[in-house]
């Protein structure tokens, strides 16, 4: 209670300063985002406690960002707020939980659900500091957005851009939320797919470094990381569009980890690098991707409780970051902006399809034994760009992934379907 007093007492400082200043009030910003979410994993070919993992919700979402005060050193708060609402009643409760709402010990959801944080900030120059609830967006520390709403940390972020062309950052957190949760937990580590001996939580998380841009199509990223006791990890990539003629444009996106066990090693061995490259050719509104990945050592790949694989291939049922695995993809978007259809504009349509291939998993537990996963999937969707209803947008996906994994991993064989429907306004 001390420790939350405390953390509480520091984002509100702000409030205490004098707030008639004309920036604080000119530079703030509202947005509101209504979010309809239906989510449905049927399991197949596999004895798994429940046939699916299903729900459906809507989610209302409220960011509100003041200016800064007037002065060389400028304060301001922020503010998140979340309420989710369940629009399947007790049906759902026969199924796993997705993620999207709040689940209780007896797998029964809540007819709703509602969380607020605060963040209190400070800027000097370039330099800014943030105090309270935060939604990372690094490598390092990655803030799901694949829900209904993204998990936030309890911590301080420090942010320079004080450097032309280097923007250097930092968290220190806590405590995390996660995305269908109401309360603070520690910050740790799933044992996904028992990629190590165990589950654990630990006090608090940081990472340090940096993004700078290289030229007009290039940009590096560096990043070190240390969940405390558990592990330590280094980051690089580096991510670009670069334009081979007035028509096409190479796009790359190469990310690598080294992650290794420190401390007091609460969850065994930790001895990971992890190498991912997507690669895509795109022009006129096509884009043809290739993606690799592997993963080398003796673990898989660690990432934080909660979160998802912070790698440059991202997929919806599995996370493919097994011990030795490796994986193919193969990827075509096309983006609908220039294509008429008589007077009709399909400006704001855009279709996605992948597929991915991983084997050589080894799971461990299992000897000499290698496992594989493959999935399928489909992605449509349409923002309206213009007009009264600009921001409102639907999407809809769906996976077609199978393993041959044990049924007590963590993935199952699933055919995969979700539904979005947001709209966002700003006032």
């Amino acid at each position: 209670m001390k420790k939350t007093s405390l953390w509480m007492g520091i984002c509100l400082c702000p409030f205490f300063a004098n707030m008639a200043h004309a920036q604080f009030i000119a530079d703030s910003q509202a947005e509101i985002t209504l979010r309809n979410f239906y989510f449905d994993r049927d399991y197949k070919n596999d004895p798994y406690p429940y046939t699916a993992a299903r729900d459906w919700a809507q989610g209302l979402i409220f960011k509100g960002q003041s200016g800064y005060t007037d002065g060389t050193i400028g304060f301001g708060v922020d503010v998140l707020a979340m309420a989710g609402f369940n629009l399947l009643g007790s049906q759902a409760d026969d199924y796993a939980r997705t993620g999207l709402l709040a689940v209780n010990s007896d797998n029964s959801r809540d007819d709703d659900y509602a969380k607020i944080g605060v963040t209190g900030k400070v800027r000097l120059s370039k330099n800014e500091l943030f105090v309270g609830d935060l939604v990372p967006q690094l490598p390092t520390i990655f803030s799901s957005p694949a829900r209904l709403f993204p998990q936030t940390y309890r911590g301080v972020r420090f942010v320079s851009t004080e450097i032309p062309k280097l923007q250097l950052d930092g968290f220190y957190v806590d405590k995390v939320r996660q995305r269908d949760s109401i309360r603070y937990t520690d910050v740790g580590i799933d044992n996904i797919n028992h990629r190590f001996d165990r589950a654990a939580t630990t006090d608090h998380f940081y990472t340090l470094g940096g993004a700078y841009q290289l030229n007009d199509a290039y940009r590096i990223r560096m990043y070190h990381a240390e969940l405390q006791d558990i592990y330590q990890q280094q980051f690089v990539g580096i991510y670009g569009k670069h334009s081979i003629s007035d028509q096409y444009n190479f796009l790359t996106d190469i990310r690598f980890f080294n992650s290794n066990d420190t401390g007091s090693e609460k969850i065994g061995t930790v001895d990971n690098r992890h190498l991912s490259g997507l690669f895509g050719l795109n022009t006129q509104g096509h884009t043809l991707s290739i993606g690799y990945m592997q993963s080398f050592g003796n673990t898989g790949l660690p990432f934080l409780s909660g979160a998802e694989s912070p790698v440059a291939l991202d997929f919806m049922s599995s996370d493919y970051s097994n011990k030795d695995e490796k994986v193919i993809s193969l990827r075509y978007d096309y983006d609908f902006k220039n294509v008429r259809l008589g007077e009709t504009s399909l400006n704001g349509l855009r279709f996605m399809t992948r597929y991915a291939k991983g084997d050589d998993i080894d799971l461990l537990a299992y000897g000499s034994q290698r496992f594989e996963e493959e999935s399928l999937e489909f992605e449509l969707g349409y923002r309206i760009p213009e007009g009264s209803l600009k921001g409102l947008g639907l999407r809809t996906r769906f996976s077609h992934y199978r393993n041959d994994m044990p049924t007590n991993m963590t993935f199952h064989s699933a055919n995969e379907t979700r539904i979005n429907v947001d709209y966002s306004f700003k006032f």
